[in-house]
């Protein structure tokens, strides 16, 4: 693998994260491209993972409250890289990407069945499960 790493700035061209999303989402989880692709997307930061030049992963980045908190918000990865370390990859430029601003806690509503993945880089469950699109989810939070 080749992999690079890219931070996708609000304003700028989104296909290649929207493609990710796409086929895990809309594709695997049968999940409506109106739920998933919501509008704000040309608002928002993404990091986009690449193979190649082959996007592989992406996750989008909200800021709220005044630019203090942030969500992390449709973390993806192509199903034929799964398990190669894009997801960690992915929330470490996240958190990087994070360190350089203002933003003191972030927050995310992880499908349930991946919970552990999000443990396992200093997330805390935070509530009980919940279902967002016909799917069992957690909020789950960390502070850098």
């Amino acid at each position: 693998m080749n992999l690079t790493t890219k931070i996708i700035t609000p304003g700028n061209d989104v296909t290649d994260a929207q493609s990710v999303r796409r086929q895990v989402f809309q594709v695997e989880q049968k999940i409506s491209s109106h739920a998933d692709f919501d509008g704000l997307d040309s608002q928002l930061t993404h990091i986009v993972v690449y193979d190649d030049n082959i996007p592989v992963g992406t996750t989008r980045i909200k800021l709220l409250e005044n630019n203090t908190l942030a969500k992390i918000e449709r973390l993806s990865v192509l199903a034929s890289y799964r398990g190669k370390h894009i997801g960690v990859t992915i929330m470490k430029a996240v958190d990087d990407y994070l360190r350089k601003t203002n933003i003191k806690i972030i927050t995310l509503d992880a499908q349930a069945y991946v919970k552990g993945f999000y443990e396992r880089l200093g997330y805390k469950q935070e509530g009980e499960v919940f279902k967002e699109v016909g799917i069992p989810h957690v909020k789950m939070i960390k502070e850098l």
